[in-house]
């Protein structure tokens, strides 16, 4: 097809053609071209709505990076197979379209300014504090978006986060819901209790060879090592290549000329601000000036009187705005300062601020000296990433069907390494990689021993491995392991012995002997615990933990139960009382507290209960 098209671009007509799409690539880039087959694909239909396939494939990328993100490159790679994530990707993205369909039905609306806004402003694609646009189009092909299906997935996150919110804030809680709550929270036990010390039982408990080839025998899996391999891989990156590559003073000095002749100005100012809110907001807002004009610094008073959580911290640092980061009024009265310089109280619906302009930039061009450095990371990135697609198409060529991997990296001027041998739950640095460890353990590297297909770890990161050693699992002989066995067993006996004896003392007591006579029957010390509050530290914390897991005395009768504590230790209770919390023993600002949490908390529900509702009603249709 490429060579009939070539055959025949000749002519007006021809010239026509590819003028057309000249102008369709420079206006809207390569996804006006290709963004409606990507949507070919129809997989479910929600309320008459469509999910693609590529919807779902994307969701199960982005579920991965999350799980990756959150637990690291260790987590099993059978944990991450689209098999595993496709189901629960589907659920999410029905629940995501059902609320973004009532969302819309309900009058919810995403504001396009806010949208770009939030998009410019996120540091996930800024460079040096600045929105880049490689950054923002590199990393949105890594998760597989476009910049208008990412756009359109930022608008329906604030329309479903607007619904959220107005559900889960028309919850409130009951005078009795809250006088439960406090009763339960604020509650105060009285038990006694002993301690039964592993140590101690453990002198008696005798482990035979018989007792260690029985749990050798039904343990096998714990004894088997887990099948290993080792690699070969050569690593191509962007990164690496940057660090070979020379840049001569004559380079530089041309991109800093160039630099200097297409710079435009563009201020971008650093303000910091010290947020008063209520109604009393411009009084005390005057008396932090009057502070700040007597000397006090103004990052110290920002800690203590900006309602700015976000900032206060930071001594009100709000990082740089290019004039449409901040209100109106805000931005105006920025615009006015000095660098160093304070404002009068400036009211927006945020409440009252005083803004200090920290520092400009943007506004003049680098000198040479300034420049310097970021010109030479400019070229050698520029280089490398020249270098590293002309590589990269050569790795993949050489590397198929490679004997080594060897002459493949001295082929690229790259250095191969070695792994080491490792298991299907990986290892560490590049070995705990997910991607790498599935590769090695695919049939293709593992079984068929031909080199991986190229894997990207990174954008501009991938690289090619090979097996170059296999050790498959085995079980380790009871000689080996009879210590270890030994250990385990000493250790179940003495649990079991101290659970015995714990059995005894509670039947002796439920049938009226006391616990004061048991403990000295076994040389042990009975503690008293009287009016315990849940925040008590002086208590034995699992001991507390278990006493507040007992049901209520009845009649008087004490509760018993025992429970295993730290170390081993086995500890035998006795609940005698349970003394429930009143309001007129929690502040006011606390009850308020409480009450907040638990709105929210019944919001959280509601907003579940309308998700399933909304599932249930839904017309959902598979294909």
């Amino acid at each position: 097809m490429l060579q009939e098209l070539r055959d025949k671009s000749t002519g007006i007509v021809a010239k026509i053609i590819i003028g057309l799409i000249a102008v369709i690539f420079a206006l809207w880039g390569t996804e006006a071209l290709f963004e409606k087959n990507a949507d070919s694909g129809r997989a479910i239909s929600v309320n008459g709505e469509k999910i693609t396939e590529t919807d779902i494939a994307r969701g199960i990328q982005n579920r991965k990076q999350q799980i990756l993100s959150r637990y690291g490159e260790s987590v099993p790679a059978e944990y991450l197979t689209d098999e595993k994530l496709r189901q629960p990707v589907i659920e999410s993205l029905i629940q995501r379209s059902l609320l973004a369909q009532i969302a819309k039905k309900g009058g919810f609306a995403a504001n396009t300014a806010s949208i770009n806004k939030e998009i410019y402003s996120s540091p996930a694609f800024q460079q040096d504090g600045v929105f880049n646009q490689d950054r923002f189009l590199q990393m949105l092909r890594y998760q597989g978006f476009t910049p208008t299906t990412y756009q359109k997935a930022v608008a329906e996150d604030t329309l479903i986060n607007q619904l959220q919110f107005a559900i889960a804030n028309t919850s409130f809680v009951t005078p009795a819901e809250l006088k439960n709550i406090i009763g339960l929270s604020f509650q105060s036990r009285d038990f006694s209790y002993l301690i039964l010390p592993a140590d101690r039982a453990e002198k008696s408990v005798t482990v035979e060879d018989k007792d260690v080839k029985a749990y050798y025998d039904a343990n096998p899996q714990t004894f088997t090592t887990p099948e290993q391999v080792a690699v070969d891989y050569v690593e191509l990156s962007t990164a690496e290549l940057a660090k070979n590559i020379v840049v001569s003073d004559d380079q530089v000095q041309k991109q800093f000329e160039q630099n200097t002749k297409s710079f435009v100005a563009k201020t971008e100012r650093q303000a910091a601000h010290i947020l008063l809110e209520g109604a009393d907001a411009q009084k005390r807002a005057e008396e932090v000036k009057a502070k700040l004009v007597a000397g006090e610094d103004f990052a110290k008073l920002a800690t203590e009187f900006s309602a700015d959580a976000g900032s206060k911290n930071q001594g009100g640092d709000l990082g740089f705005s290019a004039g449409d980061a901040f209100p109106a009024e805000f931005e105006d009265a920025l615009a006015k300062l000095k660098v160093g310089e304070v404002s009068a109280p400036v009211k927006t619906d945020a409440g009252v601020h005083i803004i200090k302009l920290l520092s400009e930039r943007g506004s003049k061009a680098p000198t040479f000296e300034e420049a310097r450095a970021g010109i030479i990371d400019q070229i050698k990135r520029t280089e490398a990433e020249s270098q590293f697609a002309v590589k990269l198409e050569k790795l993949k060529d050489l590397a198929y069907n490679a004997d080594s991997l060897t002459e493949v990296a001295k082929e690229l001027g790259l250095t191969p390494q070695n792994t080491g041998l490792f298991g299907k739950t990986g290892g560490k640095d590049l070995t705990a990689n997910n991607a790498v460890v599935t590769a090695a353990f695919s049939t293709e590297v593992l079984e068929q021993g031909n080199p991986s297909e190229i894997l990207e770890l990174e954008p501009s990161r991938v690289l090619v491995l090979k097996k170059t050693d296999r050790k498959p699992a085995q079980l380790q002989s009871i000689e080996s392991v009879k210590e270890q066995i030994t250990s385990v067993v000493r250790a179940e006996k003495t649990q079991a012995l101290l659970a015995q004896q714990a059995s005894q003392i509670t039947t002796a007591v439920a049938s009226g002997a006391s616990l004061a006579d048991q403990a000295k029957t076994l040389g042990v010390e009975v503690k008293i615990a009287n009016g315990i509050a849940r925040t008590d530290t002086a208590t034995n914390r699992d001991v507390m933990q278990y006493a507040f897991g007992l049901a209520a005395p009845v009649n008087d009768k004490p509760v018993l139960g025992s429970v295993r504590i730290a170390k081993g230790d086995y500890a035998v209770i006795a609940l005698s009382a349970v003394h429930l919390g009143t309001d007129d023993k929690v502040p006011a600002e606390q009850r308020t507290s409480i009450s907040n949490q638990l709105a929210n908390i019944n919001g959280e529900y509601d907003f579940k209960s309308y998700q399933s509702h909304l599932q249930e009603v839904a017309k959902i249709k598979n294909p």
